[in-house]
């Protein structure tokens, strides 16, 4: 058993972050959202890898121990991540990584991971399917089997548990349950590239998908849901592989959690402006639903309200 005390969005942008090199170096400097995230009035533009810190009690610690930390994925800039947040926040020791999936922005980041290894802790657990533990073993492969490291390098302490895709799973007494989503297709054989997302306690955790199976949104809606967090990478219609607007809209309502945040943007979504208009629709039809960002700390103290912040802005509460 394990209590939740917070969330912490470490990133909210799709694989390749923003702002794109391409534009930053335009001659014509068209890209609103890539420029302004260079500004300290656009940071909210600003995103990494789309990536969650979770901190909770678990109930077997004594009353003085220290918050654990947990994060859903580890991907290609969860170095600069950790560098900016983890100090900001209070982080110095992960006792699990989650991931989602084996693609760069989920993965590559577990490389950064090991020099906690060296000074922090003795041990990462990373917990991940079958088919995310092969492409590991496959990319990092020194990260996997000392023996297969050369010389020159520390050598990460991290302890693989494989977790299967249709069960529950633990880590320090925060369940985890799988939620198997589409994210894109395998171009060979045209079959449903499989991402999981997962709830745990009233959370959804949908970051890569572009489709939710029915029996998948079932079990979704088979309990109460106080946070959404949902993919989002565009305006109109769904990517091959990552919601639309639309379709993340059309999930949102459906799912009807206490509030949904979107992550996983491209450099054609500006922060301000979907703010402003997801806004909109709570006046219209009571639908809370906001655009998370970069920094984005989540209290969850209390179970009848939300108070949103971060280092820098203000709080709100979402009551």
């Amino acid at each position: 058993m394990a209590t939740l005390v917070d969330v912490i969005f470490l990133g909210t942008g799709n694989s390749g972050c923003i702002p794109n090199v391409s534009c930053l170096t335009d001659p014509k400097a068209d890209c609103k959202v890539c420029l302004s995230s260079m500004t300290p009035e656009g940071r909210k533009n600003k995103r990494r890898n789309v990536s969650v810190a979770i901190r909770f009690h678990s109930h077997g610690d004594p009353p003085e121990a220290r918050l654990r930390t947990v994060l859903i994925d580890c991907g290609k800039t969860f170095y600069e991540s950790s560098i900016e947040l983890f100090s900001k926040y209070g982080i110095r020791e992960l006792d699990g990584i989650v991931v989602t999936h084996p693609h760069a922005d989920a993965i590559f980041g577990l490389d950064d991971a090991r020099m906690l290894t060296h000074v922090v802790q003795d041990k990462v657990d990373i917990y991940l399917t079958q088919e995310t533990m092969d492409t590991v073993a496959t990319t990092f492969p020194y990260l996997v089997s000392p023996t297969l490291a050369t010389g020159g390098g520390d050598i990460a302490k991290f302890k693989y548990h494989i977790f299967d895709p249709t069960k529950s799973f633990e880590v320090h007494g925060l369940t985890f349950d799988p939620l198997p989503v589409h994210h894109g297709i395998y171009f060979t054989t045209r079959t449903p590239y499989i991402c999981h997302g997962f709830r745990f306690d009233d959370i959804v955790y949908l970051s890569d998908t572009n489709y939710i199976p029915p029996e998948t949104m079932a079990a979704i809606k088979s309990l109460p849901s106080r946070i959404l967090v949902l993919d989002c990478l565009r305006m109109g219609e769904s990517h091959a592989s990552h919601f639309g607007l639309d379709d993340a809209l059309k999930a949102t309502r459906e799912i009807n959690a206490f509030k949904t945040y979107y992550v996983g943007f491209s450099h054609r979504m500006d922060h301000y402006s979907l703010e402003k208009q997801l806004k909109q629709l709570e006046s219209i039809e009571n639908l809370r639903v906001a655009p998370a960002f970069d920094g984005l700390h989540l209290d969850l103290a209390s179970k009848t309200k939300l108070v949103e912040s971060s280092y820098f802005t203000d709080t709100i509460v979402v009551d």
